[in-house]
């Protein structure tokens, strides 16, 4: 197969949600190990694309979690509650992006422009 239908392939099944058994079993017969890494590669990149993972601290309420699905309305969002990572706040990673709205990295961002100021 060539890179672009492996690709298109990885692109179907995000776009499925599943893959059907058929389809498993006909990916392990017909794809070589050096396609199938690539098959891989490309899901997992599909995957990173479409998905948004909310890391926070507490419990976020509905309606911050209705506000975050505005903010990304055709992403999947996955929430991972983080105390130890997060401290207070919220962070947002969607592909190769990274939102980090926590007071950790405010505090860090306050320090950094004191020293660059004096």
């Amino acid at each position: 197969m060539k890179k672009q239908q492996i690709k298109q392939l990885a692109l179907s099944i995000m776009e499925a949600g599943e893959i059907s058994p058929s389809v498993s079993e006909w990916i392990n017969k017909n794809l070589s190990k050096s396609e199938l890494k690539l098959f891989v590669g490309y899901l997992e990149r599909a995957l990173k694309e479409a998905t948004v993972t909310v890391k926070y601290a507490g419990n976020p309420s509905q309606v911050t979690k209705e506000k975050i699905q505005k903010m990304f309305p055709d992403k999947k969002l996955v929430y991972v509650r983080a105390d130890e990572e997060i401290g207070a706040g919220i962070k947002f990673e969607f592909g190769d992006y990274i939102l980090d709205y926590t007071v950790t990295n405010m505090i860090v961002k306050i320090m950094k422009d004191l020293r660059e100021s004096l």
